[in-house]
């Protein structure tokens, strides 16, 4: 199947005027925000611009890959460099911040389309980008009314849409970008927005939801999950979203890149997998069994065992969820009782399943397994191959 790359490559010629700004464009420049432009934009100076064709041939000529998160940034960037319907966008106020102290993680990127005809302007928000830092943030969207990037989020679109006029904006973000993107939109006049996109992007807190000026932008959101989509389930959202088709398993589905799409649109799906729903139902139950304090103790728990796997603040996935997974129980193994408590609680059975009858020991274990993973070939769940590609949230 196809991505947003063979988009890029097939409607690449066509002009706004032609084609008009859809879902894909969204995500495309849901990922451009992934890329470093680190001193090729003057950040000093908050609106100085460049032409995005331009800055992309420059950024591609210093062969630097560690400006590229994915291999498929750069990829993509290829594409943007030789694509006609992005000649007149430009780029301007880059903005990343890192601060383990103060535990945020910001990253944001203003896009902008010059001609008169179809002017637009699209503020794109980065997700977490796998350290540490970035990671526990997320988690303490968990207890906290706000975390440092949702602030940081906040002052970024009200100071880059300040003089926006005729102008509507759109705002877009993967992962956690996308949560920023919502909840800075809900501090902006909402005759100002266009749309918001999101994309695989976790929720709020339920007080969040009842804010009156969350209710005046509601309408504008649009929401993609993919089908055993984990992340983009955490918390709570009222908003509507479409179920998307990938091709990959897993939290590999989380990658943009595994995303299907036919023409110019994702894949949509009538429903999510039954991992996804019962994963989904584990972690919201045991969080609403949680007091606030249970909250903290559990994200601080957890990531004392997370921050013995990173490495300069950069969490190691290598190259599977299944080798994470095996390197975190064993690092487990050497904390407190309390420690490893908080961590299964999470994993806790709810009530009515306590009261399930005692099962009988497996004779058979053969016999079990090939029963149960039958069961998954039944429900077509697609959840089983290896995991490959990079977790990339």
């Amino acid at each position: 199947m196809a991505n947003i790359i063979d988009y890029l490559k097939k409607y690449g010629n066509l002009s706004f005027q032609e084609e008009k700004f859809n879902e894909l464009d969204a995500a495309i420049f849901s990922r451009l925000s992934y890329i470093d432009y680190s001193s090729l934009i003057n950040s000093r100076k908050y609106f100085s611009k460049k032409n995005l064709l331009a800055l992309s041939e420059n950024l591609l000529s210093l062969h630097d890959n560690s400006r590229f998160r994915l291999d498929e940034d750069n990829i993509l960037l290829q594409s943007v460099t030789t694509s006609t319907r992005y000649k007149d966008i430009f780029i301007r106020s880059y903005v990343k911040q890192t601060n383990q102290e103060q535990v945020k993680q910001f990253s944001a990127v203003t896009f902008f389309n010059k001609n008169k005809k179809i002017p637009f302007i699209i503020i794109s928000f980065r997700g977490t980008d796998g350290t540490y830092t970035g990671w526990k943030e997320d988690f303490e969207m968990c207890y906290k009314t706000s975390v440092p990037a949702q602030d940081e989020a906040k002052k970024y679109l009200l100071k880059n849409t300040r003089f926006l006029f005729r102008k509507k904006v759109i705002i877009v973000g993967h992962s956690k970008g996308g949560n920023l993107a919502i909840y800075s939109a809900t501090f902006l006049n909402p005759k100002k927005i266009e749309n918001i996109f999101a994309f695989d992007s976790p929720g709020f807190n339920k007080s969040f939801l009842a804010n009156s000026n969350y209710l005046k932008i509601k309408d504008y959101i649009k929401s993609y999950l993919p089908q055993t989509s984990i992340i983009g389930r955490l918390l709570y959202s009222d908003y509507p979203y479409e179920i998307v088709d990938s091709n990959k398993a897993l939290f590999n589905q989380h990658n943009l890149y595994n995303r299907n799409v036919t023409e110019t649109e994702f894949v949509q799906l009538s429903k999510f997998t039954y991992i996804s729903n019962k994963i989904n139902d584990a972690i919201k139950r045991s969080l609403e069994n949680m007091t606030y304090d249970q909250k903290i103790e559990f994200v601080e728990s957890l990531f004392s065992v997370i921050k013995e796997m990173s490495e300069d603040d950069v969490i190691q996935f290598e190259d599977s969820i299944f080798s994470f997974v095996l390197r975190f129980s064993k690092i487990l193994k050497s904390k407190s009782d309390e420690t490893k408590r908080l961590i299964f609680s999470i994993f806790r059975k709810s009530k009515e399943e306590d009261q399930i009858k005692k099962v009988e020991p497996i004779k058979n274990k053969k016999k079990f397994f090939d029963s149960f993973f039958e069961k998954f070939r039944d429900k077509k769940e697609n959840d089983l191959p290896i995991i490959d590609n990079e977790i990339d949230n």
